[in-house]
């Protein structure tokens, strides 16, 4: 294990001894805690880094008076004045480096100032301050999406998409799509309970990783690469006129020193003559050499960010099964893993000469000398034939990584949450969805828990009550729950337990004018999908059960029409085994001939009060067995001044 490695694997060690906070408030405080740290050291490199910027354009311009007091012999000097310029400018070189080194300390600042700020918005559920990369979805993946919240403006993506990497993205979002079977999942706990415990290591993780958050393409254009044909194919010529003009002037160069019994200006021509070829062989070549140089590392310290989060996971001390794969998918016996990374990074390092500051001119005397970018296109080219072929594992393993990141940080942030029981859904056990004291997980900490129960097949859970009283939190308490679970999350309950489920809802539908489809016509298009879903997973004995979360569905109809066709669908959905839960305003829905036996009935109730001998209705969230006895809809016209006594 190399030195670095080393010093990772020690930090890991001393980060095991801190202690976890034990409450949200504890939680809460710990991150306040450590933005005020860091919103001060932000507030102090950057005055730091002003004064040393003053000083190094300061430096720059005091450079370039001696410099054109040598070149016109001022007091008759002009070796005296050019020491002095390059004194000064080795002098502006230096500060620059120092520069450089505090921009960096100042960014690396202020992005721990972003994570802390939003790791406390997150446990505040205050959405607009959390920033999240941008979702794409499929169209089937839309309505499930908008019903649950997975990817909206308040979303379980918001809650936990601290990812930064593109593979680590895309990774959570297929997560809480389509989640996974009930053996991945209690590996994934197993990983999650693990990473959570070392808080301080996945907050260094996450600072990397918003590192090569802004404005980067990501690892797709670099694999793209590495499954790609050499540039040098059919042009190897260039190459070795590259590697002539190079001896070239090597070889001037040593004659200028050290054969002065040639005349100078001999090698002086020589070496201009190398320097133009390869003046020619970069106006040429360099643009198509440089977008290969993009593809591997769009930006300069993208590799060494990448390396540095390859060296995080290897130098991980992992016991969990999962982990330790992950880990494996480093290193093989045909791969030296972050042995490989590391000549990846030298050599994408003398790559991107070219966007350093400092060495801008030392490049632009190799490329003219030496045509550099074919010598250090030839050496990415000579990795990419040994090792790239192992690359879309290692990303692939990253990808995992991280997503098990941001599900541990949930793990940590929520410490009163719970890890479901997932099982497989079969012959053996019950197609039942049951938890303790289950809330919604994107409500804030004043959120109101209920025991839940849905199943088993041939039952359906009816929540009825009045408006606003809570029937379709619970129903998406429920969804987002084992959305979650089924991630190998820990869950918004004291208790849960779920099979591998497979979930279609229809709540909130619109109509679409685009497209002239009404909202009745957009509902009974959203039933069919599923409906055809429940059909599918029967017909194809598929390991997983479906459950359909239906919210006040078919409203655009008259009550009886609506009654009758709620229980034809409903009906049909529990033939085909499936489970699930409706919630609706037509008390009468469970007495019909189709559901009376299948129902299990639920309701929420408001209360009112009088205060200042005015009636308030106020709600407490507590679901109740049986049918609603009251509805407010004629209260509410009232209480707005739209009842009868405003006319």
């Amino acid at each position: 294990m190399g030195t670095h490695a080393r010093a990772l694997l020690e930090q890991h060690t001393e980060n095991q001894k801190t202690v976890l906070p034990k409450t949200h408030s504890e939680v809460i405080a710990r991150y306040q805690e450590k933005l005020d740290a860091h919103r001060a050291s932000v507030q102090r490199c950057d005055k730091r880094w002003s004064s040393v910027g003053y000083l190094r354009g300061g430096l720059f311009l005091l450079s370039i008076v001696p410099f054109f007091l040598a070149i016109n012999e001022v007091f008759g000097v002009g070796w005296s004045w050019m020491y002095l310029s390059g004194l000064l400018f080795f002098g502006f070189l230096v500060v620059a480096y120092i520069h450089e080194g505090m921009q960096a300390e100042l960014k690396r600042a202020s992005l721990l100032v972003k994570i802390y700020r939003e790791s406390i918005a997150r446990c505040k559920r205050d959405w607009d301050e959390i920033d999240v990369p941008k979702i794409e979805l499929e169209r089937n993946q839309i309505s499930l999406s908008t019903d649950l919240d997975l990817f909206t403006d308040s979303s379980i993506f918001k809650l936990l998409g601290i990812t930064r990497t593109p593979l680590g993205t895309s990774t959570l979002k297929e997560w809480i799509l389509n989640g996974a079977m009930a053996d991945e999942v209690k590996q994934r706990q197993e990983a999650v309970k693990e990473l959570a415990q070392q808080i301080d290591w996945r907050e260094d993780f996450q600072l990397t990783c918003e590192q090569l958050g802004a404005g980067q393409s990501g690892p797709s254009r670099f694999l793209d690469w590495t499954q790609s044909e050499s540039w040098f194919a059919g042009r190897q010529w260039i190459l070795l006129l590259a590697r002539v003009t190079s001896v070239v002037s090597i070889v001037a160069i040593l004659g200028l020193l050290f054969v002065p019994a040639l005349p100078t200006m001999a090698w002086w021509v020589t070496l201009g003559g190398a320097a133009l070829v390869n003046f020619l062989l970069s106006v040429v070549f360099a643009g198509s050499i440089h977008d290969v140089f993009n593809q591997v590392s769009s930006r300069a310290n993208e590799a060494q960010h990448y390396t540095k989060l390859f060296r995080w996971m290897e130098s991980f001390d992992a016991k969990s099964d999962r982990l330790v794969h992950l880990q494996q998918q480093l290193k093989s016996q045909e791969s030296a893993g972050i042995g490989d990374i590391d000549k990846l990074q030298s050599r994408v390092w003398l790559a991107n000469m070219r966007r350093n500051g400092i060495l801008f001119l030392v490049y632009v005397v190799l490329e003219f000398l030496f045509f550099w970018d074919a010598h250090a296109l030839w050496w990415l080219e000579k990795w990419k034939t040994g090792s790239g072929k192992h690359a879309q594992k290692w990303f692939d393993s990253l990808g995992q990584w991280e997503a098990l990141c941001a599900i541990a940080k949930l793990a940590a942030d929520e410490p009163d949450w719970v890890y479901p029981d997932v099982i497989l859904a079969d012959s053996q056990e019950k197609t039942v969805v049951e938890g303790k004291q289950v809330a919604h997980p994107l409500l804030d900490p004043s959120r109101v828990a209920n025991d839940v129960q849905v199943g088993p097949p041939g039952t359906v859970l009816l929540v009825t009550g009045s408006n606003m009283s809570g029937k379709s939190t619970i129903l998406r308490a429920v969804g987002a729950n084992v959305v979650l679970g089924q991630m190998g999350s820990v869950v918004c309950a004291t208790e849960f337990r779920q099979p591998t489920l497979q979930i279609e809802s229809s709540m909130r539908i619109a109509d679409s004018l685009s497209e002239g489809v009404s909202f009745f016509m957009a509902e009974l298009k959203r039933l069919k999908e599923v409906v055809d879903t429940a059909e599918q997973i029967q017909s194809e004995n598929n390991p997983r059960r479906m459950m359909f979360l239906l919210d006040e569905i078919l409203q655009g109809t008259n009550s009886r029409e609506r009654q009758i066709a709620v229980s034809q669908v409903v009906r049909k959905l529990i033939d085909l085994g499936a489970i699930g839960a409706i919630s609706t305003h037509d008390l009468d829905l469970g007495t019909t001939d189709e559901l009376a036996a299948a129902c299990v009935p639920v309701y929420f109730s408001e209360q009112f009060k009088e205060v200042d001998g005015k009636k308030e209705m106020t709600f407490d969230y507590q679901m109740k067995t049986g049918i609603a006895e009251t509805t407010n809809a004629l209260k509410l016209l009232e209480m707005v001044g739209l009842g009868e006594e405003s006319r």
